[in-house]
């Protein structure tokens, strides 16, 4: 029902038809039909690259609206004069919690006075125009304090500048503005094209999406030291490249290769315990690694090979970041299950090491500034952003995909797993090929990311769910249940910390 009423909207913009949309609050479904039209409008002007930054620039500007809204509601509820200076700063101090706290009663307020937020989107000479519109108008103190964040953003050079500015406020207070205004003019959309006025009956914020744009390329000091990390890393061992020619070789000598792998400790100890996991049965305990690999096979053996290279490195480097690996463990898992329960045996191996290498990029960004990364993180999460790579991109300029991306190239990894490195958080860009393989990838993280509060099922990719017949919240969180029972009882796991 959304996808097709969402199609309709986008065609009929593209025909040069305004699209207007009203609401009193914003609500999760509304979120999602919003940014379906969205993805359709900017798949269309083949510009799908852009709708994280218009998602977050749009979504900001619609919370600001629905806030301003609110705020009305309460000084009303109050019985405080809004208009009065020293009242406003009183009131504005519990502000802060009753629209958190009365989200409920808010939506009924707002219905019962008529405030309501009205959405439009049209067809003009230099592309398409984006227009918020609620029907309050700014305050003197609104107007200036508005003015002053427009101001005050245009002079941040990236996302460090504004962390270190006001990362030691209230979290998530006071980004809007500057969010917005780093989106705009990192995303090539420019900052000019962005204005709030209200004429005292109503109040409009707008931008414009060109129809031809010129991202901009910036350095930042972080993007400096991250790709100094990258240089800093050293390839795949000589050995491993060995063993990997080996397991391609039809007659090879299962003597030779259990030789070859006993020169290295650890990788010898994963074969060992990937041999005796619950994922292969055997009649007794296996103690040595000719019997080890003849159980696994070679091409699990060929993952292992990948998954203990790329772990002894990046713990040799980044050993304070256990976390991350745990959070790779898990969707590891998960997604070489939910490939064997939708029939997608063939890539379930895939998967699985995809999967488990798909976080590559997280541990340098947090060795340059784990600091900053959580606070991008808690930024994201609080504003109920679909993903950080987004916030990334337009302040540090480049994200954690990619730079998982550019460590995958340079240790020559399968394209399969350089793929799911790449979009494993914007999985409609997948090549054709490896669609699956990323889609699981996709599906598997966002589990994770879900039972981590970072991550909300009307967040998901529609095309994602469709592909494995995933219809329903109830049907997503069922399978979502049957996973994480079979987590919790899975005793031995390959490279559980």
């Amino acid at each position: 029902m959304i996808h097709a009423r969402t199609s309709e909207l986008s065609t009929r913009l593209r025909a040069g038809e305004p699209v207007r949309l009203s609401f009193h609050y914003h609500t999760r479904e509304i979120s999602k039909f919003i940014n379906s039209i969205l993805m359709k409008l900017l798949s269309g002007m083949d510009m799908a690259y852009l709708q994280g930054p218009v998602e977050n620039i749009l979504r900001e500007m619609i919370v600001n609206a629905v806030k301003a809204n609110s705020k009305r509601v309460y000084f009303q509820k109050k019985n405080m004069n809004i208009l009065d200076k020293v009242e406003y700063e009183e009131g504005m101090e519990d502000f802060k919690s009753f629209i958190v706290d009365e989200r409920e009663a808010i939506v009924s307020e707002l219905k019962l006075n008529g405030y309501k937020v009205e959405l439009i989107l049209k067809q003009e000479k230099e592309g398409v125009r984006v227009l918020v519109r609620n029907n309050n108008p700014l305050l003197p103190t609104e107007e200036e304090r508005i003015r002053y964040r427009i101001e005050k953003a245009r002079k941040y050079n990236d996302f460090s500048d504004m962390y270190l500015d006001i990362g030691d406020e209230q979290e998530g207070e006071g980004y809007g503005i500057p969010l917005t205004v780093l989106f705009l003019r990192n995303a090539g959309l420019g900052e000019d094209h962005f204005s709030i006025r209200s004429n005292g009956k109503i109040t409009q914020s707008a931008f414009t999406i060109p129809y031809s744009i010129h991202p901009i390329e910036f350095k930042t000091k972080i993007q400096d030291q991250i790709f100094n990390e990258i240089e800093g890393l050293p390839s795949l061992p000589e050995y491993i490249n060995e063993l990997q020619t080996l397991c391609n070789q039809p007659d090879v000598s299962i003597v030779d290769l259990a030789n070859k792998v006993s020169f290295d400790p650890s990788l010898a100890a994963s074969v060992l315990k990937l041999s005796n996991s619950g994922g292969f049965i055997t009649a007794r305990r296996i103690e040595n690694l000719q019997d080890a690999i003849m159980i696994i096979g070679l091409k699990n053996l060929n993952a292992i090979l990948l998954a203990s290279s790329a772990r002894k490195i990046l713990d040799d480097h980044f050993s304070e970041f256990r976390d991350v690996w745990q959070h790779c463990n898990k969707t590891a898992f998960y997604g070489r299950l939910i490939a064997e329960r939708a029939g997608r045996t063939a890539v379930a191996d895939q998967v699985y090491l995809a999967s488990l290498l798909h976080d590559l990029g997280k541990f340098v960004l947090l060795s340059v500034d784990s600091q900053m990364m959580d606070w991008i993180t808690s930024v994201s999460v609080k504003r109920k952003m679909r993903t950080s790579t987004v916030i990334e991109e337009v302040s540090i300029g480049i994200s954690h995909s990619m730079i998982g991306k550019i460590i995958s190239e340079k240790w020559q990894l399968p394209d399969y797993i350089v793929e799911a490195i790449s979009y494993h958080h914007a999985p409609l860009s997948a090549s054709e090929q490896y669609r699956e393989i990323v889609y699981t990838t996709y599906l598997a993280n966002k589990l994770c990311l879900i039972e981590d509060r970072k991550f909300d099922f009307f967040f998901f990719e529609d095309e994602v769910l469709k592909h494995f017949g995933i219809s329903s919240e109830e049907e997503f969180n069922t399978l979502h249940d049957e996973l994480k029972g079979c987590y919790e009882g899975q005793t031995e796991m390959l490279f559980k910390n």
